[in-house]
Formats: structure tokens, C-alpha cells, sequence
């Protein structure tokens, strides 16, 4: 259907299909923001990052760069050093916190993302209205109208309050995860990383 005889359905209507139009165009949109917003965001665990940045210290001062390259490249161990198992286990806890603030920062997008098309249609709609309004002899049809601009409006300006402070919590989160990322390339074959591979090669004592 044109959007002009869309327009002039909602005129022709009672209010509350214009509100029923409004709810339906928004959604849980904006009660699904601020369930996301009310939520405690991730943090840099400073405990654990000090733990990693002081074994990968400690280990670069007790290895030479003959041995460190080996195990780079080729994951073999010129002499065995006790430092490497507990960079081990450090690094998976830190993966599994890094994977929790991708995680995060995928779904602050997405409630975002939902934010910003609920708009793009409204605006849609409300060109809809004042596009209609130049050809309104009647007076109640055109306040009727005026006042729905205004309705829709104030729903967009909603919206956008909500879709900025997401994305400003993104904006934050987002440093949190570079320094994530940038601590888990240090961790040597951090592409390896992973705890079926590693739990398995760890001694009783350390998996308990």
C-alpha cells in the first residue's frame, strides 16, 4: 500500500490505531534498552592482567629469544619452565572474559541496531504525514495530523536518548575489549589457546 493511503487510513481512524501503529513500529525496542543499559558492564580484571603481564615479564628475563621463538613457531619447549603452565591457565580465563565482553559488545549493538531502524521508520512515517499535510482543506483533519507529527516526534526523540546512551556504553566497553585483545596476543600461540587442547596437556594437580 502507498504510504499516502496509509496516511489517510490512520486520519480516518480512531487514535488509537495511530498508537497501536506507534507500539507496533517501536516494540520492546526501547524496554529491551533499558534492561541493557540498567546492566553492569565488564571491566578490566586488574588482578588477572598483572598476574599475565608478570609471567610474560618473568619469562622473557629467564628465556632467551632462541628459546622463545621455538615455542612461538614451532610449540616446542627447549627447556621446561613452570611459568608456562600458569600462563596457561591465566590465558584461558582471560579468553573466557575477553569472549564475555565481545559477547556484551554484540548485544549493545544489536539493541542499538533495533533502536535505529524503529526510527527510520517513524521518520518515515511522519514524512508521510507532513507530505499529506499541504493538500488538507479540512481543518480537524489537518490539527488530527499536526498532532500525530507530534506524537511521532517525541517518539523518535525518545528513541534517539536511548540508542545514545548504548552506544556510549559501547563506545566505553569497546576500549575494555582492545585491552583485552591487545594482552591476549602477547600470551605466546594464543591461537591455540583454546581448553580442550590445553586442559588435557596440564598435569592432575593443575585442572583440579
Amino acid at each position: 500500500m502507498a504510504l499516502d493511503k496509509y496516511v489517510d487510513q490512520i486520519l480516518d481512524s480512531p487514535a488509537y490505531v495511530f498508537d497501536d501503529i506507534i507500539e507496533k513500529l517501536i516494540g520492546n525496542n526501547i524496554y529491551n534498552a533499558k534492561i541493557e543499559l540498567k546492566r553492569y558492564p565488564s571491566d578490566v580484571d586488574d588482578v588477572l592482567f598483572e598476574a599475565i603481564k608478570s609471567i610474560l615479564k618473568d619469562l622473557k628475563i629467564e628465556e632467551g629469544w632462541v628459546s622463545r621463538f621455538v615455542y612461538n613457531k614451532f610449540g616446542v619447549e627447549l627447556r621446561r619452565n613452570k611459568r608456562r603452565k600458569q600462563l596457561l591457565l591465566l590465558g584461558l580465563e582471560l579468553k573466557s572474559q575477553h569472549t564475555k565482553v565481545k559477547a556484551e559488545l554484540f548485544r549493545i549493538y544489536r539493541n542499538s541496531e533495533r533502536l535505529g531502524l524503529s526510527i527510520i521508520d517513524l521518520k518515515r512515517l511522519e514524512e508521510g504525514f507532513r507530505g499529506k499535510n499541504i493538500y488538507f482543506q479540512n481543518e480537524k483533519t489537518l490539527n488530527k495530523s499536526k498532532f500525530f507529527i507530534k506524537e511521532i516526534e517525541e517518539s523518535i526523540c525518545t528513541l534517539k536518548k536511548y540508542q545514545i546512551s548504548l552506544e556510549s556504553k559501547y563506545s566505553n566497553l569497546l576500549d575494555i575489549e582492545k585491552l583485552y585483545n591487545s594482552l591476549f596476543l602477547k600470551i605466546p600461540r594464543y591461537k591455540e589457546l583454546q581448553e580442550e587442547c590445553y586442559i588435557a596437556r596440564l598435569p592432575p594437580s593443575l585442572t583440579k
